[in-house]
């Protein structure tokens, strides 16, 4: 009669070696994980791990601030985000596309990863070839989603200076930021294919501007044409101004208006409009925060 194996036996001879796995599979694993946990544990647990995680295309999403790495809902977390930021920006050799630096970006932060992009450069036949990230001012990037959301201190040239590289930005969130008028004329102008817009401002907000104000509106609806989602809640927008988007934005789908003291007034005829060209709308009202989705059209991209 052959022994009986105990069950600890049998759990240790059926174990895996997760070292036998491929790069790819393992890669795929990887960039399930948060980038705090991609550069504090994964890349600690053996040199395999530690190698995939230096591979330029597992950082083509640099997202601090996704379900796994929302630090400033948890409690204090003894880490230097600014530089481990600049870390991942470093490891991609310049190819992301997706970046999320809400709430912890300042000036110096949007300077690098401005500046560490791949340049993409035409030849005489219109094709393209790659060239890596150098310093010059000719420098332009892939990146298609920048969200700086609550970077206040992040100021007008600065912005400017990153969008004169981001001639293929289709989402840009700016919400609860203080840039001018000015800066969002510059960014419609070097970011012509911008497909989603915010721009929310803050509560309670004290605005140097007049309390109707259509500013905003003339600097989104000049060039973003092909807007399909806007958010500017709590805008000094007036009817006005929100005609002007409606008829400079054709192909706007989702639109947020909430918040927008100067709309509560509106005329039937343009609520109708309204109802009528857009699919998503929201109106000036309480929002509700059981109905806010983050809808970004860029899907992140995997490894």
């Amino acid at each position: 009669m052959a022994p009986r194996v105990g069950t600890h036996v049998k759990r240790r001879l059926s174990r895996r070696d997760w070292t036998e796995l491929s790069g790819v599979v393992t890669g795929s694993i990887l960039s399930c994980l948060g980038d705090i946990e991609s550069l504090t544990v994964a890349e600690m647990v053996c040199k395999t791990w530690r190698e995939i995680c230096k591979d330029p295309m597992l950082w083509r999403t640099i997202d601090f601030m996704s379900n796994h790495t929302k630090f400033m809902f948890r409690p204090l977390l003894h880490y230097d985000i600014v530089k481990m930021c600049r870390r991942t920006i470093h490891r991609s050799s310049g190819i992301f596309v997706y970046v999320n630096v809400d709430y912890f970006c300042n000036n110096e932060l949007l300077k690098y990863i401005t500046n560490n992009l791949v340049r993409i450069a035409f030849v005489a036949d219109g094709s393209s070839f790659w060239r890596w990230p150098r310093i010059s001012s000719d420098l332009v990037g892939l990146i298609r989603h920048l969200s700086l959301l609550n970077c206040g201190i992040i100021t007008d040239e600065v912005l400017c200076e990153a969008a004169l590289r981001l001639p293929v930005l289709e989402e840009l969130d700016i919400s609860m930021c203080k840039f001018s008028s000015k800066a969002l004329q510059v960014v419609r102008r070097c970011c012509p294919l911008l497909k989603s817009f915010k721009f929310n401002t803050p509560n309670g907000r004290k605005s140097s501007r007049q309390y109707y104000s259509d500013e905003d509106a003339v600097a989104i609806s000049g060039t973003m044409h092909g807007l399909l989602l806007l958010e500017i809640r709590r805008n000094e927008l007036t009817c006005n101004g929100l005609e002007t988007i409606l008829d400079c934005c054709p192909q706007l789908e989702i639109l947020d208006l909430r918040k927008c003291k100067n709309l509560r007034y509106m005329s039937t005829d343009l609520e109708i409009r309204c109802v009528e060209r857009i699919k998503k709308l929201w109106l000036s009202g309480p929002i509700d925060p059981s109905s806010i989705s983050d809808l970004n059209l860029v899907g992140k991209l995997c490894y």
